[in-house]
């Protein structure tokens, strides 16, 4: 793929510095980056694509032939964060039938992911921080200190400048995480770039799925490259996944792209109130990081009634 005419912008964050820009520029940052096995946090919208960047600097760092774990800060409840990460010996606690690992014994030598850090509350942020400065850690319940070689990786939804200056990110844990911040754009953002990207995604699925990639027309990836994405990389994966699943090593024609994306990238095409509604669910579940509870109150409808609109729109 061929460099774009705008170069990524870099700016310091009081400490790390920033990159935007094109995803061709990104990676080529990525790539310095890793290759140090520098500290990392990279950011963006949901569905940008943060855990396959996560993954690739993974891949292109050093530690490629060590373990790669990720930790959902979000799906977890806060009492058992601390048990998933430290790990607990036998007996540490009520129910602690036998002793637990923990991710940071199974990452030693290797990448740990820490997904949507933002959610992460001031007790674990404070131990994990010693973590990340020693090299240390003792277990729940456990009397002696382990030592692990880790590379972190922070990812966040939002800029974790703004979480450091609104209280959410421990300063000092920003700065032992970020030596490098990288902003992810919108598929829409960079449609130039989108033929490579969409190249990428096909291998990536045939290789995951172990079967053959498949073909598809120019019509095909001149049709996505009108479409504005607004699922961002995930809609992507989807939209290749099921061809790569249906059609192993098969060729994809036209008729095989969703009938809502030929609709709505026909030339003069002016968007449905289907689609302006479809696009606008997207906008407020992208707000509330996808609390449903939420969004259908900042729609205005029932829950029941959103569950329905998702199944209906395909956003599931």
């Amino acid at each position: 793929m061929e460099p774009t005419s705008y170069p990524a912008t870099a700016g310091h964050l009081d400490g790390a510095i920033c990159f935007e820009g094109p995803a061709e520029s990104i990676y080529r940052v990525l790539r310095k980056v890793s290759i140090a096995d520098a500290g990392l946090i990279i950011w963006g919208e949901s569905g940008t694509g943060k855990n396959l960047y996560a993954w690739l600097s993974h891949q292109l760092s050093p530690r490629n032939g060590g373990p790669y774990l990720e930790i959902s800060c979000a799906s977890l409840p806060e009492s058992l964060v601390e048990t998933e990460l430290f790990g607990h010996t036998r007996g540490a606690f009520t129910g602690a039938a036998q002793s637990h690992p923990g991710r940071l014994s199974a990452a030693d030598g290797g990448t740990l992911i820490l997904d949507e850090l933002e959610n992460l509350s001031p007790s674990s942020q404070a131990k994990l921080l010693r973590v990340v400065e020693s090299g240390r850690f003792t277990p729940i319940g456990g009397e002696r200190e382990r030592n692990v070689d880790i590379r972190f990786i922070g990812l966040t939804q939002e800029n974790p400048e703004l979480l450091v200056q609104r209280g959410i990110l421990r300063k000092d844990l920003y700065y032992r995480l970020a030596l490098f911040s990288l902003a992810l754009p919108n598929l829409r953002d960079h449609a130039i770039e989108l033929p490579a990207m969409i190249a990428f995604v096909v291998r990536q699925e045939a290789a995951r799925l172990k079967k053959e990639p498949v073909r598809l027309e120019p019509v095909v990836t001149e049709t996505l490259c009108r479409y504005t994405f607004p699922g961002n990389f995930r809609e992507l994966q989807n939209i290749v996944r099921r061809w790569s699943l249906l059609q192993s090593g098969g060729k994809i024609t036209l008729s095989d792209v969703p009938e809502r994306i030929r609709r709505e990238t026909e030339p003069g095409h002016w968007p449905s109130l289907e689609e302006l509604e479809r696009d606008y669910i997207i906008r407020i579940l992208r707000h509330t990081r996808g609390k449903k509870s939420e969004a259908a109150r900042l729609l205005g409808i029932h829950r029941k009634t959103l569950l329905e609109k998702r199944k209906l729109y395909d956003l599931e």
